[in-house]
């Protein structure tokens, strides 16, 4: 098996594995217990989130353990955005139009609920810039959306300059930080937003985990809860804490903190080695996405006249995975919203383009093969 599909989803490393089985099988105990094993099942959540935040470099106060990114995602906008129409603030929000489909399905949900969303589109150099937010901001605009990572493409949005802003003019503004968590070195105490997301099946953690880091700076913005019960989480996100995959999650995180350097440089050497190999077979091709600003771990490829899905199906019989855009979106080959956004005028480029995404396993000789295969399809041609 050749997996070039790791913005997809990540295999949990073996120490997670590891972290994960032992409490499981050591500290079953539910958190909220008042007898000893629940407290100290208790405790070590809790250590959990204290090591979670040296990470970040956030206070701990701050952050809440949520099932993935989809569920963050809906919290935070959800909240910032009621609280801030309630408080009189104004009903006007501003999104890049290269979100995932977890921030743009919510904002389908409020422009139902009687708010005005406006897109931010890439420009003709494919960036999404902070002046077309600035331009776009007006009286009644009360928050401020852009991912960290774009998922399909790889464009890295500037975020740190958005935030800076977003703070100057009292908008609340969320990041979407799955596809950098773990694999960019960034200090998130730089990083100017009101709230960030993670999702631990991103990083080598198992799916269904992942955390909301929630920071505002006007103090009535207080977050409300999406899900109601008995209270966990500082009363504002209920439901009996998953320890096990905490535990493991942040296990995680902190195996890529020790590891960040060489994985980056990793990354680094198969994106040259790509892009190579493709140039010297000759094979027709453009990069998608933003060129001067994106991660060497996402690759969005357009190979010009061939069928992405015929093309999927090739590489699957061969053993090699590999995607044509997000794998949030329920199995569906249809075209990208992402490169319809980027390629407005270009439509074969939509279907007719592929992503790659390396991992710390990934090697020259995955890439090799990949090469191979592309070479036999344009051959049957």
């Amino acid at each position: 098996m050749i997996y070039l599909d790791y913005a997809a989803t990540t295999p949990v490393r073996d120490e997670v594995v590891q972290t994960i089985q032992e409490a499981l099988i050591e500290s079953f105990g539910n958190p909220s217990s008042t007898y000893r094993i629940g407290k100290s099942t208790k405790y070590l959540l809790t250590q959990a989130r204290k090591s979670l935040a040296n990470l970040l470099n956030v206070s701990e106060h701050d952050i809440f353990f949520t099932s993935g990114a989809t569920e963050s995602n809906n919290w935070a906008i959800r909240s910032q955005a009621e609280l801030a129409r309630k408080l009189g603030k104004g009903n006007h929000i501003i999104v890049s139009a290269i979100e995932h489909p977890s921030v743009m399905e919510t904002l389908v949900f409020l422009e139902q609920e009687g708010f005005e969303i406006t897109h931010i589109h890439p420009n003709s150099d494919g960036e999404v810039t902070a002046a077309a937010f600035v331009k776009a901001t007006k009286d009644q605009t009360i928050g401020w959306i852009a991912m960290a990572v774009n998922n399909e493409v790889g464009s890295i949005l500037p975020v740190f300059e958005l935030g800076e802003l977003a703070r100057e003019k009292s908008l609340w503004f969320h990041v979407d930080a799955v596809q950098a968590l773990g694999h960019l070195d960034w200090d998130y105490s730089e990083l100017a937003c009101t709230s960030f997301v993670g999702s631990g099946h991103k990083f080598y953690a198992p799916k269904g985990i992942g955390f909301m880091v929630y920071q505002p700076w006007d103090k009535q913005m207080k977050l409300t809860p999406l899900i109601f019960g008995g209270g966990q989480e500082a009363n504002k996100r209920s439901g009996t804490e998953n320890v096990p995959y905490v535990l493991g999650m942040v296990r995680a995180l902190e195996l890529l903190a020790e590891e960040k350097n060489s994985i980056l440089e990793h990354h680094n050497d198969l994106q040259n080695y790509l892009y190579d190999q493709l140039n010297q077979h000759q094979i027709a091709f453009e990069r998608n996405g933003n060129p001067k600003a994106k991660v060497p771990y996402i690759h969005n490829i357009w190979l010009k006249d061939l069928m992405a899905s015929q093309l999927l199906i090739l590489m699957d019989l061969a053993g090699i995975y590999i995607s044509a855009g997000s794998a949030c979106s329920a199995g569906s080959l249809t075209d990208s919203k992402i490169l319809k956004a980027y390629y407005p005028e270009t439509p074969e480029r939509w279907s007719q383009s592929i992503r790659l995404s390396f991992g710390k396993e990934s090697t020259k000789a995955d890439i090799d093969k990949f090469i191979i295969q592309i070479k036999k399809f344009i051959e049957r041609k």
